[in-house]
């Protein structure tokens, strides 16, 4: 999945996945807590670099994204083998 693609939704539901706050991803990410907080109320789509970090601490986590394939997008835990 491209950096460009992730969803308000997807980030939404993968910060749930995981139990954490919006500063919690913030500092995974390396970001700063207003730009979660921004696109998550899709106020404004965060730049390449801090949109790629995000991705980044979430796949470190363990959380895989789906793309848009039909079925619409979504994210899941990567399966542990």
């Amino acid at each position: 999945m491209s950096k460009d693609h992730l969803t308000v939704e997807q980030c939404r539901g993968a910060r749930a996945m995981l139990g954490w706050s919006q500063a919690q991803l913030a500092e995974a990410a390396n970001v700063s807590r207003q730009t979660i907080a921004d696109f998550e109320r899709g106020a404004h789509k965060p730049i390449g670099n801090n949109l790629a970090s995000i991705m980044a601490a979430f796949v470190k986590a363990g959380i895989d994204f789906i793309p848009e394939n039909g079925g619409g997008a979504g994210v899941r835990f990567r399966d542990s083998k």
